[in-house]
């Protein structure tokens, strides 16, 4: 599942991607996508045991870029088994970037 989100956040129109590095400036108007493969979580009880693997879709953007927002979320969205959450929008005064991280979990097959 986590080479089906890479591939589709690849294909997103416009906008540069970047896996396991950090971008410093958003390369076009679209902004910037970077992903982060983070850990994996065993939860369960004597019964049940689950593994989840997790990571971060951040996206930096100059200004409001709500169109690449809407299609990182369709993406996140799209992929069968994950659950995604936004994380945190914030203005990063000293580059001038609005930062989107979502957090992302991935079931472990």
């Amino acid at each position: 599942m986590y080479n089906e989100l890479v591939a589709a956040l690849k294909a997103l129109q416009g906008v540069a991607f970047t896996e396991n590095e950090w971008a410093t400036r958003p390369e076009n108007d679209h902004g910037t996508v970077q992903i982060d493969f983070d850990a994996a979580q065993d939860c369960g009880d004597d019964r049940h045991q689950a593994t989840a693997k997790q990571g971060s879709v951040d996206l930096y953007t100059h200004g409001q870029a709500v169109e690449t927002a809407a299609q990182v979320e369709a993406v996140l969205e799209s992929i069968c088994g994950a659950s995604w959450w936004l994380n945190l929008s914030t203005y990063e005064h000293e580059t001038g970037l609005l930062h989107r991280e979502y957090v992302f979990e991935l079931e472990a097959l």
